[in-house]
């Protein structure tokens, strides 16, 4: 059996096999189930993208098709980029597998499973979360057009698709089937995302619980009352201890940087996409005439987009805690009680740890709670200045 079918990473393992993006997985698994995935994600946008070109003198038209069209490129984006970045990937959960494997026991062993428990919690509830807005979002047109039909009203109500097509073929002929395609693609779209960032979760969540290794051990040095401050190299149990803590350290930083690099250009496009696609959103339900399949379907959109981007910023908020927590421990532990050659290496040891460990967009735009506030604030600024041209 695989390491990673245990309890903790077997969810990212699955979810990442579903879109073919699992590095373990054959070639031949890996290439259908891909095949499978972009088929559905290129014929959905290429009807988005057909039907805004067709529409293009229409405002409204303009307005309904153009968010869909850049979600679909961001999650294109992130597709790509996890395909160009499979082999880092790989790199990753096999060192967290060979952490695994050198830390079986212990307080150490103890707090990987807490963290990768954690993991997996995260994982089910931000896959709960945007299948639930899935399911919103492409099931309103028939949900809402049933339940009218079953109210006593003469009044009659056409439910539309998920964006504008009527312009280019005739959606009330094809709609059961248009219906259909659609739902089965947002589903691959919306497990793309869910895939690549539980697997973002899941490295964060391992660098995390190496720092808190790292945090514990420095916590737990002890000294003696009487201070020997030239003991035999060989006779000194700090010094071992805190070169043992400076080694992972090293380790967890590889480990931090080798996820950024992974990822920083994949969250330059996210941050510009999802501002833009949350302005058009939110306009369009102030602008258009729009009717309550509609307004469901933007609303789980927007939500969905929200989420997204609050939960990366989150967790990249909590590598950089978690990196900045081993100061404080240097700081707590009994440094006083050491030997003088502990204290230099602890002292070196600051002089990096001074700086935590972030996870950047395009080496420029830190991931960060302190920034999800500024993306909210652009995004209100660009759809004000949608609105205005009403």
């Amino acid at each position: 059996m695989s390491f990673y079918d245990n309890r903790y990473y077997y969810l990212n393992k699955k979810l990442l096999s579903i879109v073919g993006q699992w590095p373990f997985q054959s070639r031949l698994q890996s290439n259908l189930m891909l095949a499978t995935t972009l088929l559905f994600m290129c014929s959905l946008t290429a009807l988005e993208f057909s039907g805004l070109i067709a529409g293009i003198t229409d405002l409204n038209i303009i307005m309904e098709n153009t968010s869909p069209l850049l979600i679909n490129s961001l999650i294109f984006v992130k597709l790509i980029n996890s395909v160009s970045n499979k082999h880092k990937m790989k790199d990753l959960l096999e060192s967290i597998e060979e952490t695994w494997k050198m830390t079986q026991f212990g307080p150490e062993n103890e707090i990987l499973r807490s963290y990768a428990e954690q993991s997996r919690t995260l994982t089910k509830q931000y896959a709960f979360a945007l299948y639930s807005a899935w399911i919103f979002y492409t099931t309103m047109p028939i949900v809402v057009s049933e339940i009218y039909s079953l109210l006593p009203t003469n009044e009659t109500y056409t439910a539309r698709y998920l964006f504008r097509l009527e312009h280019l073929l005739d959606v009330d002929k094809y709609f059961n089937l248009l219906i259909l395609h659609g739902i089965i693609s947002v589903f691959y779209l919306v497990s793309v995302v869910i895939a690549i960032d539980g697997m973002f979760v899941l490295c964060i969540q391992h660098a995390c619980a190496l720092f808190e290794g790292i945090r514990y051990k420095v916590q737990h040095i002890r000294g003696s009352d009487f201070v020997m401050l030239k003991p035999n190299i060989m006779d000194d149990e700090a010094y071992h201890v805190i070169v043992d803590c400076i080694k992972s350290y090293k380790h967890a930083l590889k480990f931090s940087d080798m996820l950024s690099s992974t990822y920083e250009t994949c969250f330059l496009f996210l941050l510009g996409n999802v501002v833009i696609a949350l302005s058009f959103n939110a306009a369009e339900l102030i602008m258009m005439d729009i009717q309550l399949d509609e307004i469901i379907r933007i609303v789980a959109a927007n939500m969905a987009q929200l989420f997204h981007i609050f939960y990366l910023s989150l967790m990249s908020q909590r590598l950089i805690d978690h990196s900045s927590g081993f100061q404080e421990a240097i700081y707590s532990c009994e440094w006083y009680k050491i030997s003088i050659r502990s204290r230099h290496l602890l002292r070196f040891t600051l002089m990096r740890v001074i700086k935590p460990c972030q996870i950047k967009a395009g080496k420029m735009y830190i991931m960060s709670m302190e920034n999800f506030s500024s993306i909210l604030q652009v995004s209100v600024s660009y759809f004000t200045m949608l609105t205005s041209i009403q």
